[in-house]
């Protein structure tokens, strides 16, 4: 059997402290909880007991986040809809008769555009978990196609009414 051995690139620093595992690096901090221990050899970590699937898979979503970071772009489709960024609150106008107000996450930046915008992050469960928190406002509707969408996202749309 073969000892699972991750090695961390130049500039990603990696420690654990009460069963959380902090990964580190120039894009972020990505914390998550295991129930393993570190040990450390130059750029080599080990985990013993060893890491189960999901919690490898996180550990190397948490290194691919801190050298290089995840980007969701979501789109506006829709008459009226804009968003506008005011300090780390997001307002969307999605067409009800008041303006939604969020809380963007201190983990996560937001870029603006006229009808797009991007959600930068080094944590990938954070950054999809709000990105769905958007959509849920005005998922994209099955007749027109208006909605929040994923900018690669295509909508079929069902035909209307025949007379």
């Amino acid at each position: 059997m073969t000892i699972p051995v991750f090695r961390l690139p130049i500039g990603v620093t990696c420690f654990s402290d009460n069963s959380k595992i902090s990964v580190s690096g120039s894009k972020g901090v990505v914390t998550f909880d295991s129930v393993s221990n570190l040990h450390r050899k130059g750029n080599m970590v080990l985990f013993l007991p060893y890491l189960t699937p999901y919690e490898s898979s996180l550990f190397t979503q948490a290194i691919f986040g801190v050298v290089l970071g995840y980007t969701i772009e979501l789109k506006l489709k829709g008459i009226g809809y804009r968003v506008r960024q005011e300090e780390s609150k997001l307002i969307l106008s999605l067409g009800y008769s008041k303006s939604i107000i969020i809380n963007v996450p201190k983990d996560i930046s937001v870029m603006i555009g006229k009808k797009t915008f991007s959600l930068i992050s080094a944590n990938l469960g954070v950054l999809q978990n709000f990105a769905s928190n958007i959509r849920r406002y005005r998922y994209p509707d099955s007749y027109k196609g208006a909605g929040v969408l994923y900018v690669n996202e295509i909508i079929v749309c069902k035909e209307g009414k025949k007379t």
